[in-house]
């Protein structure tokens, strides 16, 4: 069989008068359709069809835009509406792939620059684009069927997913109209051959590409249709005598299908074995962070692979040309969109050979710029040439409708030039990057048996009868030849590929996230609404009119309900029949009235529809189950969107912005109006909040960012917001002085669901109070039940994990004077206890950069001075000791990196040294701090001994983290046994010879001693630092090993718990005792009673400041060095 230029037959032979369009003929000699009839005469156009329709738009835009503003903006959301702002205020935009593609961030200047920025605003883009994609499904009423397209308009109005994302500041609202549209194209070029549908198939493939690298997916898809479409129209041709041309083509198609299919295989499990970077999903990740690129890396057997399918694809052509004619090939449409799609996009996909050659395509230095375009300019010669052999008059117009369109808004109206390579090669490259980081790391499940099951059920079902009903309605159509039919195939096909496909192909993507369900829901919408439409249009509704159709809807949805309930009953907590007390009997009173209302119905029904074929009475049930699967949908839609759409407790939310963003916004707001007038008061905020802050404070000119290190003019802000990861470097500058408020301010959806296997599922399911809690968290997404009966806490808003929390602190002299719930007295600013004499004390000799070379160091920690004036010091993660003349010049280095675990670490080897000290006899004492022990070298760095293992208080020579250490004038060695909140003592041979300390509170007590000086008095000095305190021990016997409490003063400092914020203690020539405080960024001194001498240093990399001070000492001048472990380097002070 052939066909001529202007046909379109399906891929098979299948023919079916169902679809077709009713055109005025078939509506005048059916005047009682009750879709046609007209709401006034004057109105011919206005039928009841049309009429519904504009009822769902006009829903559509009132769903969407209704409460618009009063969501927090997420994390994602806020970097979106940020940069955006910032590029309505001319400040540019630059492409960058993290954030997609560069059509929403133009969209959303446009609408600042019309209406201003604010959190309405920013949603308005989205809005109209959700609100199109409903409108534009009036237009598939060919495809969908009249009724079709009814409900399938219906179901995109109430769909959870389009309605949540269709208010939400990112790309998936964007995504479905051009979805849409692409889908229509395909469809409308299969029927009519137009060239029109050509060039919207490109418009709409690179818009999509403008929005997402989702288009790289959609595309995929696509081919594959397409391809298989082509082929499977090709093998049911006639190839006349042309046998073994025909047989060449199959075999070929087979080798490059192998080929293809094995290195996308390979790819996909290469991906999956990529190490995984940042807080996941366990402990939930950021969407939008940025993870370094596990190299793809060269894979011969891909490259092999990918060869063969190109040999394969090379030569079914060649069978297919000389068996099947060129002429004849060029007929098929379904190959002009295979060139199409193909070749337009070609050129993007250069990311792949790039990485397969071993480099990496985000790699924008010079070379990595020279190894993109080694494969960008022969790829993109490629794709013209191609252009050029097809049909040039058609794809020099397409190609050029595709990449001006790219091309205006990669270049952000060409003011930015370098964005069209970032989105032609950076787009993809980034996108295949974080599918081998796999980000959120959900299981293969979580589409299909979360987020589809939770929110998507109603589509989901629909396209599983829609299978099965596609294929009774394909086998019934064989008798037929017409447009429809045509249109049958294409359309079911179409729809049935892209639903499963979305499905797959999303959950295969090593990427999981909630919103990504956006377009598995779209297709399944479609076909769904097609399987609906279909058995609306097969009910005899006239019969079912005069049998009355009403009541025996009614009766129909109570037995729906009644069989409900009675199956909820057995699944709940507690079961009918189970006992006589006043919650079970209600149980089994339940139970027994769904009983009799479902047999009560059931007889109803039998006897109103008596007569009725078994089928109808079919069709009937469906709708009514659909229509009560509707009603779910709705209230779940609504719940989300309007009611908890700030709550963790719903999943198809991720990294969400909470209600605590806008109550402390509210707060600042209120204090800004009553303490300027405006918007004008200084605000702070750090790194940990600044998404969505950098958005909120866009309207505070003098907001401050302070980033993850805060410095003391921090107290200048009346008001502060800080993350939970910066409160303790915040917590000492803010002292007494401020109002303390905490909130919630970033939550993720209960992830219990990872890990499930066999065990889990029978587990959950035998256990009636873990059935119950599931049901209720799927109908009413309430936890209470489920956490009682797994013992969990954490399940209201006000205690949600997982969560971010957040702190706003109001400083006390300005909220007493505008305190709102009654008069207050007016409260002086507290004192920071060392602000009377913080003083600028710029270092006078400083040494030392990053690196492992000599004088080189990476985290340098405690330092001793020697008596002959030279410098060691603890060289940490370098792991190694290093020693300096006292004027910085290397003498000399030694250690290597060893643990326990590696031969035992032999002597002069360490696993972070964090602690020394130089004997009398100018032996050197380090405490290797992960290899829990102490070890002892000449001056010159030859290993003497060593002791210690790691162990606990009752393991007999045992250490756990050794960090401080100390030698007295006798020659005996202090150790602070951190993990074990102890000081020990040794001899010089390390022999124990006492110890003193444990853990608790109490003087004499320790939690986290991190250091030990003794002074010339033998007194010892311990600094408590997580009971941010300094010790002080007296010696109680003439051998001076017993000792007892007999001094403490309190540290206005220390409050990081952190493995970076250990303090170290010298005591300079005059007695006075000096520490590190490392995460407020400076050093304190003390009298030897603790009396407050001076304070110095604040962060920076100037001379006087710090970026984490660490190790300290003082030499015999009373000059003070100190180790600025966060840069590297050394520091000399000379006090005043």
């Amino acid at each position: 069989m052939t066909n001529t230029p202007n046909s379109s037959p399906g891929v098979l032979e299948l023919k079916q008068d169902i679809l077709q369009e009713p055109d005025e003929k078939e509506i005048a000699e059916k005047p009682g359709r009750w879709l046609d009839k007209t709401i006034s005469p004057a109105l011919p156009w206005l039928t009841m069809e049309v009429l519904l329709f504009a009822v769902i738009v006009l829903l559509a835009v009132a769903t969407r835009f209704y409460d618009l503003e009063s969501r927090v903006m997420s994390h994602d959301e806020s970097l979106h509406t940020y940069y955006s702002w910032t590029f309505s205020q001319g400040q540019g935009y630059i492409h960058n792939p993290m954030m997609h593609g560069p059509l929403q961030f133009h969209m959303l200047a446009l609408v600042y620059f019309l209406f201003g920025a604010n959190d309405f605003t920013a949603r308005i883009p989205a809005v109209l684009y959700s609100i199109a994609t409903v409108w534009a499904i009036w237009y598939w009423r060919r495809y969908l069927g009249r009724a079709g397209v009814l409900v399938a308009g219906l179901m995109a109005l109430i769909s959870p997913y389009m309605l949540f994302y269709g208010r939400y500041v990112r790309n998936e609202a964007f995504v479905g109209l051009f979805g849409l549209l692409t889908l229509f194209a395909v469809l409308r070029y299969l029927e009519t051959g137009l060239k029109k549908y050509l060039y919207l198939l490109a418009a709409a493939t690179v818009l999509h590409f403008t929005v997402k690298e989702t288009a790289f997916i959609y595309t995929a898809q696509m081919l594959l249709f397409l391809a298989a479409y082509f082929v499977i129209h090709i093998l049911n041709e006639d190839w006349g005598e042309k046998k073994a041309e025909l047989n060449g083509f199959i075999i070929s198609l087979v080798a490059s299908a192998i080929g293809i299919g094995g290195a996308l295989t390979l790819g996909v499990i290469g991906n999956k074995q990529g190490v995984i970077g940042g807080d996941e999903t366990v402990a939930p990740s950021l969407p939008s962070i940025e993870t370094p690129m596990d190299a793809i890396g060269s894979n011969i057997w891909i490259l092999l692979l990918v060869i063969l399918g190109l040999a394969g694809m090379i030569a079914a052509g060649y069978f297919l040309i000389r068996g099947f004619s060129l002429e004849r090939v060029r007929q098929e449409r379904s190959l002009d969109m295979l060139m199409i799609l193909g070749t337009l996009i070609l050129p993007l996909l250069t990311p792949i050979p790039v990485a397969l050659a071993g480099f990496n395509p985000m790699d924008v230095t010079t070379d990595g710029i020279i190894h993109i375009l080694i494969f960008l300019i022969p790829i993109s010669i490629i794709s013209v040439l191609i252009g050029y052999w097809w049909k040039w008059d058609v794809w020099w117009r397409a190609a050029i409708l595709f990449y001006a369109i790219f091309t205006v808004f990669y270049t952000s109206l060409f003011t930015n030039g370098s964005g069209f390579f970032t989105g032609l090669v950076g787009s993809l490259g980034y996108w295949l990057e974080q599918q081998g980081v796999e980000r959120g790391s959900q299981p293969w499940y979580y589409y299909l048996l979360i987020q589809i099951p939770i929110y998507e059920f109603l589509p989901f079902l629909a396209s599983l009868l829609g299978v099965a009903i596609g294929y009774r309605r394909l086998l019934q159509a064989q008798q037929t030849l017409n447009d429809a039919s045509r249109n049958l195939i294409n359309t079911y096909g179409l729809l049935v590929w892209w639903s499963f496909s979305s499905i797959a192909a999303f959950s295969i993507a090593g990427e999981k996230m909630p919103w990504l369900t956006y377009h598995m829901a779209l297709p399944m919408i479609l076909l769904g609404g097609w399987t609906i439409g279909n058995i609306i249009e097969s009910i005899d509704w006239e019969a079912a009119r005069q049998k009355g159709i009403w009541l025996s809807l009614a009766l129909l949805a109570v037995l729906t309900v009644g069989i409900i309930g009675i199956v909820s009953s057995w699944i709940g907590e507690v079961r009918p029949f189970s006992g006589n007390d006043l919650t079970q009997l209600q149980v089994t009173t339940t139970f027994v009235l769904a009983l009799v209302g479902t047999l009560a119905s059931g007889y109803g029904l039998i006897r109103m529809l008596e007569g009725w074929s078994f089928k109808q009475l079919i069709y009937l049930n469906l709708v009514v189950v659909f229509s009560l699967l509707g009603i779910l949908t709705v209230r779940a839609s609504f719940r989300a969107t309007y009611v908890t759409y700030d709550s963790g407790r719903e999943y198809l939310v991720y990294a969400h912005g909470y209600t605590g963003t806008k109550d402390v916004l509210r707060q600042v707001k209120d204090l800004s109006n009553k303490l300027t007038g405006g918007m004008d008061i200084v605000v702070a905020y750090d790194d940990d909040v600044s998404w969505p802050m950098s958005w909120y404070m866009i309207d505070y000119k003098n907001a401050r960012f302070y980033g993850n290190q805060p410095g003391r003019d921090l107290r200048d802000a009346p008001a502060i917001i800080v993350g939970d990861n910066n409160y303790s470097k915040v917590e000492p500058i803010v002292g007494d002085a401020y109002f303390q408020f905490d909130y919630i301010r970033m939550v993720w959806p209960n992830q219990d669901y990872f890990g499930l296997n066999t065990e889990r599922v029978r587990n959950a399911i035998t256990n009636p109070q873990v059935m119950a809690g599931i049901f209720d968290i799927w109908l009413n997404r309430d936890f209470t039940r489920y956490g009682q009966a797994l013992g969990q806490t954490s399940v209201t808003d006000e205690d949600w994990q997982p969560s971010d929390r957040m702190r706003l602190y109001i400083r006390k002299d300005v909220a007493s004077t505008l305190w709102q719930y009654g008069s207050a007295p007016v409260t002086e600013l507290a004192e920071n206890p060392y602000e009377d004499n913080i003083v600028l004390l710029p270092a006078d000799l400083v040494f030392g950069s990053a690196g492992q070379e000599p004088g080189q160091f990476n985290a340098p920690r405690s330092m001793a001075i020697a008596p002959s004036g030279d410098l060691y010091v603890a060289d940490s993660r370098n792991h190694r000791i290093q020693q300096f003349s006292p004027d910085g010049q290397v003498i000399r280095t030694w250690g290597t990196f060893s643990t326990l675990d590696n031969a035992n670490a032999p002597g002069g080897t360490f696993n972070e040294p964090w602690g020394i000290a130089v004997g009398p006899d100018g032996s050197v004492y380090v405490s290797d701090t992960w290899n829990h022990r102490i070890q002892k070298f000449t001056a010159n760095g030859e290993f003497i001994s060593m002791w210690g293992v790691f162990g606990l208080t009752d393991t007999p020579g045992a250490l756990y983290g050794p960090r401080g250490v100390a030698v007295d004038s006798q020659g005996r060695v202090f150790v602070a046994d951190t993990g074990n909140k102890r000081i020990v003592i040794y001899d010089p041979s390390g022999n124990v010879l006492g110890e003193f300390g444990s853990e608790g509170f109490e003087p004499g007590q320790f939690y986290e001693p991190t250091d030990v000086k003794v002074g010339k008095d033998g007194y010892a000095y311990v600094t408590d630092a997580w009971n941010k305190r300094i010790q002080v021990f007296a010696p109680i016997d003439a051998d001076g090993l017993d000792y007892q409490p007999f001094n403490l003063w309190p540290v206005a400092g220390w409050y990081s718990e952190s493995l970076e914020n250990k303090p170290f203690m010298a005591i300079s020539p005059n007695g006075n005792v000096l520490i590190t405080d490392p995460e407020s960024y400076r050093v304190i001194e003390f009298t030897s009673q603790g009396e407050f001498v001076r304070a110095w240093g604040d962060y920076g990399t100037e001379y006087f400041a710090f970026t984490l001070p660490s190790g300290i000492v003082s030499d015999a001048d009373g000059n003070i060095w100190v180790s600025d472990a966060g840069g590297n380097r050394l520091m000399r002070f000379k006090l005043p």
